[in-house]
């Protein structure tokens, strides 16, 4: 026999049809949120941004760094004075180029000395050959008279031909002997010794010349005018073309400088904004800088184990002192992105 059992104020069980229609409005829910959650993160936009740091400096800015490796000698300049343009700096050890200098000079002093006495020896030797033509002179024109004298003495039959010839012989010897005194060069040995010397002095003086521009290299100058900046360096330590020993800060417009990893730089666009901070405003809620990207430099740089191209981006102190110098931290804004394409990496 069957057995059934009845029951009072429990609802029935669910049919198969409202099973199903259950189910099909749990689809639905789940297929409508899903296409407004996928059209909302292809509305949504998000920006990409690429991490840089750098520091606060100005439009005029110079970083010092020495021609020639050397060991510091005296240091001029303390870090925040004041500079102007050429002021010395830095004073590497120049003693050996002092040197060379120096003793080009002494020779070129030497020489000097010897042109100038070859100089007179020679004036001298000019004002006797000048003498001796004068005399030469004298001796041609008393020949010329007795040869006269004795032609008409010899018409007249009042001397003999031998005398006349003995003048003509004294005439022709006395006009050779003016003749090469005339022809005869003045410049002698000493006119000779002063073209070689000239050439030597002109050879030390441009010894003088590179021994005075190798003597400057060891002395660093200020190239700009503004506030100078020390790095840490002291006398006697060696520094080489790779050591910044200045940072100098000129000009009244400040700017930031970021370096951009060289992976990213091609990313980053002039005009694309950034937002920074800076290291001496620090802890929750600090100061956020806001600007735009200016120009990026086409040389790749590279710092230690980094490679990276410097950004060149606009700075507003927002009314807050900002020392040239001061580090920052930067976020610069490459893309704007649906977020389905942040999500997944496409750009």
């Amino acid at each position: 026999m069957s057995d059934y059992r009845t029951t009072t104020g429990e609802p029935l069980p669910e049919g198969t049809r409202e099973k199903r229609r259950w189910r099909r409005r749990w689809v639905r829910r789940a297929l409508w949120i899903t296409g407004t959650l996928l059209l909302v993160g292809f509305i949504l936009p998000v920006r990409v941004r690429v991490s840089a740091n750098g520091y606060v400096t100005t439009d005029d800015y110079a970083e010092v760094r020495p021609a020639e490796a050397g060991p510091v000698a005296e240091v001029l300049v303390q870090s925040g004075a004041p500079v102007k343009q050429g002021d010395m700096l830095v004073r590497l050890d120049d003693r050996v180029q002092r040197a060379a200098r120096d003793e080009a000079a002494a020779a070129i002093r030497r020489i000097e000395a010897l042109i100038a006495s070859r100089a007179a020896a020679m004036e001298e030797q000019q004002r006797r050959h000048r003498h001796l033509i004068t005399q030469a002179e004298i001796r041609l024109a008393h020949a010329e008279t007795v040869m006269k004298m004795t032609a008409d003495l010899h018409a007249k039959g009042l001397d003999s031909g031998r005398s006349l010839e003995d003048r003509k012989t004294a005439l022709a010897l006395a006009r050779a002997e003016c003749d090469r005194l005339r022809d005869e060069d003045a410049q002698t040995l000493a006119s000779k010794e002063i073209e070689v010397l000239q050439r030597e002095l002109d050879m030390q003086r441009s010894v003088v010349a590179k021994a005075e521009a190798q003597l400057q290299t060891r002395h660093i100058l200020a190239p700009i005018s503004g506030q100078a900046v020390r790095y840490e360096f002291v006398t006697g330590e060696l520094v080489t073309p790779q050591n910044v020993l200045y940072e100098i800060f000129g000009g009244d417009r400040q700017i930031l400088k970021l370096r951009v990893p060289e992976r990213h730089a091609a990313q980053v666009k002039p005009d694309a904004p950034y937002k920074a901070v800076l290291s001496i405003y620090t802890g929750i809620g600090r100061h956020r800088f806001r600007g735009t990207v200016s120009a990026l430099r086409s040389v790749i740089q590279s710092d230690n184990q980094q490679t990276y191209r410097m950004a060149y981006c606009t700075f507003d102190d927002d009314g807050l002192a900002v020392p040239p110098g001061t580090s920052a931290e930067a976020r610069v804004t490459v893309a704007t992105v649906p977020f389905w394409f942040w999500m997944f990496g496409v750009r």
